[in-house]
């Protein structure tokens, strides 16, 4: 299948086949409402309803693009276009604050074509095969992976080496995470990102991108997150962390419609 896909008629009849069984499988759709009624609370049912729907769309588009682009890597650079990238050039390394929204398996590419070392810390799938597979594509791009159970030094000395380190810490951090809110919600959250800034005293630097239409998407590059050393070691990185979780909230809010809504997010406060 990655060596049929390309822009154009067929990865269009793909997806318009896989939209609409999406659709109508519709997995955890419970959850994903029950995540945009907390995140966009200002919107009405219906807004929300459309905007619903347009998250299962945008999830089977993530899969088609990142399988066209095995043909050939280099058309990321064409598809996707950021206004000003220069605050991604910074000596020394920096930490790359993404979520899962918009195409992130495509943004990861983008850097690793611009010329970026970038190593991306990920959850490895649980099926073998899936896993294989899917690391698979990210090397065919360029992207180097670090397990989110790997030692906390080989992250560190990807940041040493002067390389970026991309983690997505939007995502529920489970026993181990730290109480922050998001969306005004007090939710584990993940403390890894924070950890490193911490440590290092890399950037964090906010990047995200937007799909405006199938193979054309919209880089946003943030301004570095400002942080500053408070009481205590535990109080610093609480700190950190909710600065973060504010940008990945601007985030969500910029596209709702491509934002994985149905992770379990907010697994404290559902029904």
């Amino acid at each position: 299948m990655t060596g049929l896909l390309r822009p154009g008629w067929f990865a269009g009849s793909v997806s318009c086949f896989l939209r609409h069984l999406l659709r109508f499988i519709s997995p955890r759709r419970k959850i994903a409402a029950r995540n945009l009624e907390i995140a966009l609370p200002d919107r009405t049912p219906e807004e929300r309803r459309l905007i619903l729907r347009g998250t299962y769309d945008h999830l089977v588009w993530v899969g088609v693009e990142f399988m066209a682009l095995q043909r050939d890597p280099g058309q990321v650079l064409k598809w996707m276009e950021a206004d000003d990238a220069s605050g991604l050039d910074v000596e020394g390394g920096a930490i790359i604050i993404a979520a899962h929204v918009g195409n992130w398996e495509l943004l990861a590419a983008w850097l690793a074509q611009s010329g970026y070392k970038i190593t991306a810390i990920v959850r490895e799938p649980d099926d073998a095969g899936e896993r294989d597979a899917i690391s698979e594509m990210r090397a065919r791009v360029g992207v180097s992976v670090l397990p989110k159970t790997a030692p906390m030094t080989r992250a560190i000395s990807v940041l040493r080496r002067g390389e970026l380190l991309g983690i997505m810490p939007d995502q529920h951090g489970g026993v181990e995470g730290i109480q922050v809110p998001l969306f005004g919600l007090e939710t584990s959250t993940s403390k890894g990102a924070a950890i490193f800034a911490y440590l290092t005293g890399k950037p964090l630097i906010p990047l995200s991108s937007r799909r405006i239409s199938p193979f054309r998407h919209k880089i946003t590059v943030g301004a570095p997150i400002e942080w500053k050393h408070l009481g205590s070691r535990d109080e610093t990185i609480y700190g950190i962390t909710l600065l973060i979780n504010r940008a990945i909230e601007g985030m969500i809010r910029e596209a709702p419609d491509q934002w994985l809504a149905q992770h379990k997010r907010f697994k404290e406060h559902y029904r």
